[in-house]
């Protein structure tokens, strides 16, 4: 069996479904095929949030009061120190959601718009000519099916199924996420045994432990959820670690799941002829918080655009012609995301006694004129000459105080120093594929210059790449 379409995504998540839906209202013919059952898509993890404001510029339909997949909308957060007392307000817009009730709905408004879905029914192999993609093949329930296409979208999830197999040459890095190139999350969904007496309300974020307090569906609950790269093992000890420093009062466990998000940068092109590659199949996440919805939909924005364009054209949909979504992509929201990313390892380093002082110094997250302060809201700090000289002597004064040590303000400030040098590569990305080579070249040796940290919890070292 063969079938014909302008454009076939492979994955039916938040990525696939909402470039699906972007192309199909251009007129396009979309076909989204997914593996697992109509029904049973998104139920892996329940509850998620997305960024407010996103959900707006993406031009979502935002779920109302009474739909099935709204939990809430909120607008602070609390970030702890590991001492637990110390504590900071934050403003965070939030739209928290049931993930399967929203692709349900999201799959009606596709089809509304004349997108096509294919559930249970698995990617198999590309099908090339002149050897360069022109669709691909797949099984459902034992059926054969062809589906010949002008552009075939990744968007599996981390396992990057088509990426990942593709041809040496094709211009696409073929990495596979490994251990250390994930934030591994167990989320435990609790409810409070004693709701009548005091407990910690939801929102509340424990930064030392990378670790969290999440609003959920159930009444008087909350989710204790923790992130961590290597392992679950990981994960879970240093769970134990938080929750015998914290002293929660008694709850009940209700379910528990378990996932990953990639923690590594992205292949420097998300595109090849006749291909493109978003969502976690791109490695597209916030650094900071591992969360990629609304950053894939700021992705499949500028992609739908450029994509537009080049399916009006009669030929072939070549890497050339697709280019301005690498061009365009990584000059700004991925340019960011580098920057933040190299960021890391030097923030990683502080300890927990640092942290302590951190959070209660208003060195990070600091306000202007009494606000709230809301940290990376375009995923970069703007600051003011000012600011900045404040921040450094704020670190200077900790130092002088013993309260920060001076290796890890130095490790602060050389992570710094590089995240600035990785941004601006990645704001003058190649605007010619026949340049990429030599800007590669030149962001390896930039990362390469990216440390590991190893951070010691007390009962497990955890190492950061």
């Amino acid at each position: 069996m063969v079938e014909n379409y302008d454009i076939v995504i492979v994955g039916a998540g938040t990525a696939g479904t909402y470039l699906g839906w972007l192309l199909a209202k251009k007129g396009f013919s979309v076909i989204i095929i997914e593996k697992d059952k109509r029904e049973e898509v998104g139920k892996r993890l329940d509850v998620i949030h997305f960024e407010t404001d996103r959900i707006k510029k993406a031009g979502i339909p935002p779920p109302k009061e009474g739909y099935p997949e709204l939990v809430g909308v909120f607008e602070e957060d609390t970030v702890n120190a590991p001492d637990f007392k110390t504590k900071k307000k934050i403003r965070a817009l939030q739209t928290v959601i049931r993930l399967s009730f929203f692709l349900q709905r999201m799959y009606k408004v596709v089809e509304s718009d004349g997108g096509k879905f294919e559930f249970n029914c698995k990617f198999t192999e590309l099908i090339f000519e002149n050897n360069k993609i022109i669709g691909l093949k797949a099984d459902k329930n034992g059926t054969k099916i062809e589906y010949r296409a002008r552009l075939v979208v990744d968007a599996s999830g981390t396992s990057g199924a088509i990426r990942t197999i593709l041809p040496p040459d094709y211009g696409v890095e073929t990495f596979k996420l490994g251990p250390n190139d994930v934030m591994y999350v167990l989320l435990q969904y609790i409810k409070w045994s004693k709701p009548e007496e005091p407990y910690p309300q939801h929102l509340n974020g424990f930064i030392y432990y990378l670790a969290w307090l999440g609003p959920c569906h159930i009444e008087n609950g909350v989710i204790i959820g923790v992130g961590q790269p290597g392992s679950y093992e990981n994960v879970a000890k240093v769970r134990d670690d938080l929750l015998k420093k914290a002293n929660f009062p008694p709850y009940e466990i209700i379910k528990s799941e378990r996932g990953f998000t990639p923690y590594r940068r992205p292949p420097y092109s998300l595109v090849g002829d006749g291909f493109l590659c978003i969502g976690d199949a791109s490695v597209i996440t916030y650094p900071f918080s591992g969360h990629g919805v609304t950053a894939t939909w700021m992705l499949c924005m500028v992609a739908t655009d450029v994509i537009e364009t080049a399916l009006k054209q009669d030929d072939y949909v070549s890497k050339e012609k697709l280019w301005d979504i690498n061009l365009r992509y990584y000059r700004d929201q991925g340019a960011k995301f580098a920057g933040l990313y190299m960021q890391l390892s030097g923030i990683l380093n502080f300890t927990e006694k640092e942290w302590n002082y951190l959070v209660g110094s208003n060195i990070i997250y600091r306000s202007r004129k009494g606000e709230i302060p809301e940290p990376n809201k375009e995923y970069e700090a703007e600051m003011t000459f000012g600011e900045i000289l404040k921040i450094a002597l704020g670190l200077l004064g900790g130092v002088l105080k013993r309260k920060l040590s001076f290796k890890n303000v130095r490790k602060l400030l050389k992570a710094n120093g590089l995240a600035g040098k990785i941004q601006k590569h990645y704001e003058t990305y190649p605007e010619n594929p026949s340049e990429f080579d030599e800007w590669v070249n030149q962001a390896d040796e930039l990362w390469k210059l990216k440390k590991p940290v190893f951070k010691k919890y007390p009962s497990v070292t955890i190492e950061y790449h």
